[in-house]
């Protein structure tokens, strides 16, 4: 099925600009321009299979801010049955998915339906070569371009990152309270600040004719998507569980229904781990081999020791002792021990399988067959404190993370 890509109707935070109805559309007469607008709406509609949006719609209330209905995967599913071909973004849709419910989670924001408003922003994620943004960018929602196309399109790092940007800049618009400081995570929307007044489109019904985007008819497109969306999670089990978002939990980034809320919050309660500030944990941060000296001396509570290596650094150095008197770890080389280095996944699953005396075992992951460590991830996925990706990979080399040691560590203790 061929798709209709819509165009862009990005506006970079204000109401001064005119009302985009594309390149044809801005040359024709006004009631020419009208007559496309109704027609696009139409072919969108029937494009993405569902209705176009009922008069009485406009009575509805959206909130921006509120618990998704859809779960990552029913969200997933319902784009591998609808999505034309040509998807382009920088990670698979369930990937995707799974970063818009995790990054609304963290701010309060549906997740399902800041997915619905990047399938009208970038074309089904296939960014048609005319428009302002690319999917290189990871911008799933055009922040930064703008009618006319002389504006500087923002470009972020990462898929996550473009998705946390834009969960950021949709709290700006629908929170009169936030600030800054009170974002679970860094700001990563570059035009934060152009929000004014924060809160003033707190419906997703108030989106479109000068908020956020020039077409009047923006958020019932979004809306449209939606339903369809939802619809199909209705029909195939995609409904999102009962989701709590709590603005008093220990950690502003770590929300109910995290992945590792579990293990962070019980190492917490032990001791074990701290935030990495007074509200936040910073679950994604890569954790470096002196970090992860502390975490399991206190977890094992192990007595301090001393240790031969001279980069160990005084922070860390009584822990590093710890486990090297322990026979847990020998350091990274002659009298090393490279403390600021990320500490892999497989380094992990080594140092837990000496900790624990874990019996070697050939591992069943596809992707571990020629790493060193091959028996000692074998050996802590038999304990259960790993149970690999869904897809029957450990990734043995990626870096470890705040969040997926702590999930890691709270197993291996049990």
């Amino acid at each position: 099925m061929t798709f209709a890509t819509p165009p862009h109707l990005s506006l970079p935070d204000s109401t001064s600009s005119p009302v985009s109805f594309g390149r044809l559309g801005a040359r024709a007469p006004r009631g020419v321009r009208a007559a496309l607008l109704a027609a696009l709406l139409a072919f969108t509609a029937v494009a993405a299979n569902v209705a176009a949006p009922a008069a009485a719609e406009a009575s509805t209330q959206t909130p921006v801010m509120q618990a998704e209905k859809v779960s990552a995967a029913g969200i997933a599913a319902w784009f591998r049955a609808s999505q034309p071909s040509g998807y382009r973004a920088t990670v698979s849709p369930e990937t995707l998915a799974q970063y818009f419910i995790e990054e609304g989670r963290a701010e309060g924001v549906a997740g399902d339906l800041a997915f619905a408003q990047s399938i009208l922003e970038t074309g089904w994620f296939r960014w048609p070569s005319h428009g302002q943004v690319h999917a290189t960018y990871n911008n799933f929602s055009g922040i930064g371009a703008c009618d006319g196309g002389t504006c500087t399109v923002a470009q972020f790092r990462s898929a996550r990152i473009g998705v946390r940007a834009q969960i950021q800049h949709l709290r700006a618009y629908a929170d009169p309270n936030v600030t800054v400081a009170r974002l679970a995570h860094p700001l990563e929307s570059p035009r934060f600040h152009l929000v004014t007044p924060k809160g003033k489109a707190r419906l997703w019904e108030q989106m479109g004719g000068g908020n956020w985007a020039t077409d009047p008819q923006y958020a019932s497109k979004i809306l449209s998507i939606y339903g369809s969306m939802l619809a199909h999670a209705e029909r195939n089990d995609g409904l999102a569980r009962s989701v709590t978002l709590a603005p008093a939990q220990r950690f502003a980034d770590v929300w109910a229904g995290h992945s590792h809320r579990a293990g962070i919050e019980g190492l917490a309660d032990l001791g074990v781990v701290k935030g990495c500030s007074a509200t936040r944990y910073c679950p994604e941060t890569a954790v470096t081999r002196a970090q992860l000296a502390t975490i399991l001396a206190k977890a094992l509570d192990l007595p301090a020791g001393t240790h031969p290596f001279t980069d160990a650094g005084p922070t860390h150095s009584a822990n590093i002792g710890a486990l090297y008197a322990a026979g847990i770890t020998d350091g990274c080389g002659r009298r090393s021990f490279c403390p600021d280095q990320p500490v892999s996944r497989a380094q992990l699953a080594a140092m837990l399988q000496r900790a624990l005396e874990l019996p070697e075992s050939a591992p069943g992951f596809s992707d571990v067959q020629h790493n060193r460590h091959r028996l000692a991830i074998g050996a802590v996925s038999r304990a259960g404190i790993t149970t690999g990706y869904e897809d029957n990979t450990f990734r043995p080399d990626q870096a470890v993370n705040r969040g997926q040691v702590a999930t890691f560590v709270t197993r291996a203790l049990d």
